[in-house]
């Protein structure tokens, strides 16, 4: 009896029970679709180009070395600098929706020049261009930061 009080009659709750399950359809379909959506942009080392582009050159020549690397101080500031800009596709660097930095599978290359470039200008698929928010010291202590993480 106090069951039929709260739920109503029969009727009543085959509309409800229809409608729970349209509910339920349309939250796993959403579900689905923003799953799909976050793994768009990440490319794998198999799927990616094996040179770098032309258009985007690289700091002083592709033999180029980071300033900062080794230094303690460069590094604590570039781990600061990674945990607010690169974290949140990078994880802790071991990647997420980004790729793993703390190993020697590099899409794009990775000597310092080339992690510059992909940091200054981007790379297609994911990976924005940081150029106008950081500066060229910022970069290099980022890449002393990423290369103090790296694990054999």
């Amino acid at each position: 009896m106090m069951y039929q009080q709260i739920f109503g009659s029969r009727g009543i709750r085959k509309k409800v029970a229809g409608r729970m399950l349209f509910l339920t359809a349309g939250c796993l379909s959403l579900s689905f679709v923003l799953a799909a959506w976050s793994f768009t942009g990440s490319v794998s080392a198999a799927a990616a180009p094996a040179a770098t582009p032309a258009a985007a050159p690289t700091p002083a020549g592709a033999d180029v070395k980071n300033p900062f690397e080794g230094k303690p101080e460069a590094i604590k500031e570039g781990e600061k600098i990674f945990d607010a800009k690169c974290s949140e596709c990078h994880m802790d660097g071991t990647g997420g929706a980004g790729p793993n930095l703390t190993d020697d599978t590099w899409i794009y290359g990775g000597s310092d020049a080339a992690v510059f470039e992909t940091i200054s200008y981007g790379r297609k698929g994911g990976m924005p261009s940081w150029k106008k928010e950081l500066s060229k010291d910022d970069i290099w202590k980022v890449i002393a930061f990423i290369r103090s993480i790296y694990r054999k």
